[in-house]
Parts: C-alpha cells; structure tokens; sequence
C-alpha cells in the first residue's frame, strides 16, 4: 500500500491507496522540520491512526512538507519516519513539489503556495527550476497567512488600529498586548499563532482598513516572487493554499495590475496528487 500526504505548517492531509483499490483519507497536525526535531515527528506520526490498517501494513510513504527544502531537513524527517515505518520506501520531498504537481502535473507554469507560509516556482518538464521564497517566517513568507495575520497583530501591538478596527479586534479576541507577546515568544508555532488571524481578517476584508493591509501582503507576494521569475508573464500562473482560495478576490485584483492571469486557484493538493502518482 501506498501512502501519500501534504504538510503544511498546520495541518496534514493523508492518503492511503490500497491494494484493493480504495482511497482512505486521513488528517492530522503539520510536520514542518523547523518545528520539530526526529523524535517530535515520531510522536506526531504514531498518534495518526490509519485504521483498519496500521503503519506496518505501509509499503511507501510520499511525503510531501513544508521546510523540505535541504538536505539537513530532509534528513531529520526520515530520521522521524524510520522510528515509524520501519519497512517502508520512504519518499520525503518539498511541499512546493507536491504543489506543482498537483497544479500542472506535467504542464509547464508558476506554482505558488500561499497558506501558513509562502513560496513559489518555475516548474517545467516535471522538475522544479526555479525557487523563489520559502525562507521561513522570519526571513520571508510575504503574501502567507503569518504575514497578513502578523500585519494586523503589529498594528494592535503599536496602537495603530483605527477605533472602529481596534473595537472589531477586541470583541473577536479580547487580547492583551501581553497575551500576544506571550503567545509569538513564550509558546511553539508562533506562525501558526500569527495566521490563525487571517481567518479575522478574511472575514472584514471589505473594510478598507483591512482590504488595504491584504493588498499591500499580495503586492509584496508578487514584487519579491512571481515578477522576479524570467518571463513570468509567458507562464500560467496558479496558486494552492488556504489564503489563496479565501482570498481570491484580492489576489486576482493585484495579479491583474500585473498583467498576470491566473488560471488555477485550489484550496489542497491532495486531490491532484493523488492523481498525479495514481
């Protein structure tokens, strides 16, 4: 039996392909190797129960996660899976692989994630040959879910809130500056913490406040990543990823001040993937 999964840096979606033919999907937390060491992987795997089968029964695992983008934090993942599936084909790659696959299987085009993290690449004749972002949510993830959730968070933090926004926040949260604080410094997955707010933003982003604050992430998406790509404007251009699907409105808005169209906007890449390797 195989196994296929794509991890982000909240949630995972499973698969499991049969020999009999069936398709089981499963969920569990993200697996992001800048969160977790070999053993927290370990723990997370063994929780998921693929019933009525068991981890043994596995024969390959296609994995496809976030931060999988060296060879450092690919090591550390199938140090995690081998404590796992023991005897199973292990397969551990980039989530911006699984994302381009998932989007143009074959095709030629620019794959762009935008979820908790962003990233994007120039996928042709079935290979990645070019990557742009993918730095973590320190150094990069413009356009993500953090980076829009981390906007309205500053401004709260900075008093920068017009009232009418700052009285929307209070009775969505009823935060404390040292709430916050604690949460981004004190406990694990601060970028899950500082996108679980996107969900907020989403929900007023007809403010102008907040129409104004996804912009100018999606601005800076495309003027640090798909505008940098060779001839972007001569490749379709389709995006994966929980902000990308409830956000579509403003994506297309500012792709098109770019003369780009895109074609493709999907929520996951299981679906796909599983086409893609069936």
């Amino acid at each position: 039996m195989k196994l296929l999964a794509d991890s982000g840096s909240t949630k995972t979606d499973w698969v499991l392909l049969t020999d009999s033919g069936e398709v089981l999907e499963y969920k569990s937390e993200g697996i992001n190797p800048f969160f977790h060491n070999a053993d927290s992987v370990a723990e997370v795997l063994k929780k998921i129960s693929f019933d009525p089968y068991t981890h043994a029964d596995i024969d390959e695992v296609d994995f496809y996660s976030a931060g999988v983008n060296n060879t450092r934090n690919r090591a550390l993942m199938e140090q995690g899976f081998l404590k796992v599936f023991t005897s199973a084909k292990l397969n551990i790659m980039h989530d911006l692989l699984g994302a381009a696959r998932a989007l143009f299987s074959n095709e030629t085009g620019i794959a762009c994630i935008l979820g908790t993290g962003s990233n994007a690449c120039l996928y042709k004749e079935g290979e990645i040959k070019m990557t742009l972002g993918g730095h973590g949510y320190i150094l990069g993830d413009e356009g993500s879910g953090m980076h829009i959730g981390r906007k309205v968070v500053r401004d709260f933090m900075s008093d920068l809130m017009p009232d009418d926004v700052k009285k929307l926040f209070d009775e969505e949260f009823g935060l404390t500056k040292d709430d916050i604080s604690f949460a981004v410094y004190k406990k694990t997955f601060p970028n899950r913490y500082l996108a679980s707010f996107s969900v907020f933003i989403n929900k007023h982003v007809e403010h102008p406040y907040f129409n104004a604050l996804v912009d100018d992430a999606f601005m800076k998406y495309f003027e640090r990543y798909i505008i940098q790509f060779p001839d972007y404007l001569s490749h379709p251009v389709r995006i994966l990823g929980s902000v990308g699907y409830y956000f579509e409105p403003q994506i297309r808005k500012r792709a098109e001040m770019y003369g780009i169209n895109i074609d493709k906007i999907i929520k996951a890449p299981i679906e796909g993937l599983v086409e893609f390797h069936k």
